[in-house]
């Protein structure tokens, strides 16, 4: 060790040596292999037998909206709020599932496993996104929920397709 290495480490303090540690422990082990094979994070490998593609829905300009739907009963369809995703309604989306509900919950165009967009990141094209899953899933007597951006979601969508 040199006199500028030295001095160096004497000028750290405490706090910034645990930073710097748990910084190194999480770079090391997000480059460990089974993370990249078989760990949380997608991979191009191609799906072993048993496993499903992720749900998704189609819309008439192509993008593909991925959703989560999980039990039977009367359906409770949920839209989250920006920048989040379906992800976001899973403790509510359990509860409900327990109680007999068909739960519901999509990533909005832009978010989440939906394809990300250039267009169509407004009111109108986000409420026709919904009537297309909501038509795709022939849902019927279905309890439409939104939270912030999804809470507008919904009143769009009602406006332009009815409450049928």
């Amino acid at each position: 060790m040199n006199e500028s290495s030295t001095t160096f480490l004497a000028d750290l303090s405490r706090r910034q040596l645990l930073l710097a540690g748990g910084a190194a422990a999480v770079t090391a082990a997000l480059a460990l292999p089974g993370c990249a094979a078989g760990g949380p994070f997608p991979s191009s490998q191609p799906l072993s037998k048993g496993h499903q593609p992720m749900p998704t829905i189609t819309t008439k300009d192509g993008t593909q909206i991925y959703y989560k739907d999980w039990g039977t009963g009367q359906p409770l369809v949920f839209s989250h709020g920006w920048p989040l995703s379906a992800d976001d309604w899973d403790i509510q989306m359990l509860y409900f599932l327990q109680k007999g509900y068909r739960v519901i919950a999509h990533d909005r165009r832009g978010h989440g496993r939906s394809t990300q967009t250039w267009t169509g990141n407004d009111m109108d094209t986000y409420a026709d996104d919904l009537a297309a899953l909501t038509e795709a899933l022939d849902l019927k007597n279905a309890v439409h929920i939104g939270h912030s951006t999804g809470g507008g979601e919904v009143a769009r969508y009602i406006g332009r397709h009815g409450t049928k």
